[in-house]
């Protein structure tokens, strides 16, 4: 781990630099639903300031997404290239199968840094932002959908030791293909891709019942949270709007904690078979 860390902190500046990107774009994708709210109330009324600057908010969310897409390919590919280029150095004992098998379990950590933490920075933040702008506009509503964290935590609580185990029977079984293709018996071949079969149906079972249940929930939340904002008298079509994105923004953003506790389970195993 601690050669993994190394490597990490060599790059530390240049992955600073991608989340910063991350960062302000996140900032401008929160301030959507306000400003389309004052945009639609603005245009009922012949007025255009605010969807010109609606207009300006996605051109610059779209450039700084271009820049940032371009740049963290580059500096992704180095960090992996070190990563499996160190592990080959270190590992002296394990068969070519295994090794081979963990090299390309290392794009799971590449992948965990190039998408998995972005997206939760982004769901963080939108969170976050998105329950600040539901209690600006209804502290009731606020409180509804800030209800919904409880069962959400729950059901993730419920899953999270099914779903690691899952992870880390598959990984072993994935270090045995090579091995086994290689080998050249039919026979072992087949058994070890009807195992493979059943090993990603049932983790893919076991995901589809989180869901399942967390989608449930979001559901429920989110009609009660509609009911509640619509009693408001006096709200105008863009607040109606604003409010419903903000609502739908953060019962959306609490799907990435059933997405992390699946990435942490994955990542921490791929991290103890490189160590």
């Amino acid at each position: 781990m601690k050669n993994i860390t190394d490597i990490i902190k060599k790059y530390k500046w240049k992955i600073l630099l991608i989340y910063a990107y991350v960062f302000f774009t996140q900032v401008l994708f929160l301030a959507e639903p306000y400003i389309l709210g004052k945009a639609i109330d603005g245009v009922l009324v012949k007025e255009y300031k605010f969807i010109l600057i609606l207009l300006c908010i996605f051109l610059t969310e779209n450039l700084l997404m271009y820049k940032r897409m371009v740049y963290d390919t580059k500096v992704y590919v180095q960090i992996y290239n070190e990563i499996v280029f160190d592990y080959l150095k270190r590992d002296d004992d394990s068969d070519a199968s295994s090794k081979i098998a963990r090299t390309e379990l290392t794009n799971n950590f590449i992948n965990f840094l190039e998408n998995d933490l972005q997206y939760f920075i982004m769901a963080l933040m939108s969170i976050v932002g998105s329950l600040y702008f539901i209690f600006l506009g209804s502290w009731l509503t606020g409180v509804v959908v800030a209800c919904c964290l409880l069962p959400t935590v729950l059901i993730v609580r419920i899953y999270y030791k099914k779903i690691a185990q899952g992870m880390r029977v598959g990984h072993t079984h994935y270090e045995q293909k090579f091995g086994t293709m290689n080998a050249a018996d039919e026979e072992k071949i087949e058994t070890f891709f009807k195992r493979r079969k059943r090993l990603i149906v049932n983790q893919s079972t076991l995901q589809g019942k989180h869901w399942a249940s967390l989608n449930s929930v979001k559901s429920i939340f989110l009609v009660a949270a509609v009911i509640i904002f619509s009693q408001n008298a006096g709200l105008s079509q863009g607040q109606a709007v604003s409010m419903y994105a903000y609502i739908s923004q953060f019962l959306s953003s609490l799907m990435s904690v059933p997405i992390g506790v699946e990435t942490f389970a994955r990542i921490r195993d791929v991290l103890k078979r490189l160590k």
